[in-house]
């Protein structure tokens, strides 16, 4: 399914091949890598980053609403400042996981926030889910910090998820205000 959300900002779409020279700032940066989950390796050129945004463009039609992988655009200029993702957390059965991913160079400026929030409103209308989890290593407190800016509630720590120790966070669309 395709999906395009405005904020005042920023606009959230689909990803594009053509987007893999700035996807490649978000994961090719060392910054963000160690952050993911699940673990991966920083991406490490343009060409592997067009492979991957080749899978996701294709995978894309197949994910069941509201998953997916987008871009987050800027609106006044058409530049690549992130990522958000909506995906089952393993065992890849009931829990959707919601996550983002900014370039380094757009930290510090609420895009984080403001973007998920509009896919949050998003996929509690028209997704139709009672819920969405974050996750987050314990150090990262960009990640936990947005979590929180979102009205995510702390449930717990666990290594259940990725096989790695993870902080978890949970908003029930009855209790998110866009």
């Amino acid at each position: 399914m395709t999906v395009s959300l405005q904020t005042d900002r920023l606009l959230i779409r689909d990803w594009e091949e053509d987007d893999a020279d700035a996807a490649l700032e978000i994961y090719g940066s060392a910054d963000v890598a160690p952050w993911l989950s699940p673990a991966i390796d920083k991406v490490p050129d343009a060409a592997s980053m067009r492979l991957i945004l080749q899978a996701w463009t294709e995978a894309q039609p197949n994910f069941v609403v509201p998953a997916g992988r987008w871009a987050i655009t800027r609106r006044e200029d058409g530049e690549v400042v992130g990522a958000l993702l909506i995906r089952l957390l393993p065992p890849y059965e009931e829990d959707l996981e919601i996550g983002w991913q900014l370039r380094p160079s757009a930290w510090g400026q609420g895009y984080a926030t403001e973007a998920s929030r509009a896919l949050m409103t998003w996929a509690f209308k028209d997704g139709a889910v009672d819920e969405l989890f974050a996750v987050a290593r314990p150090n990262n407190k960009r990640a936990i910090a947005t979590a929180r800016r979102l009205g995510m509630e702390w449930v717990g720590e666990t290594d259940k998820y990725y096989d790695l120790n993870l902080q978890v966070y949970r908003i029930r669309a009855s209790e998110f205000s866009p």
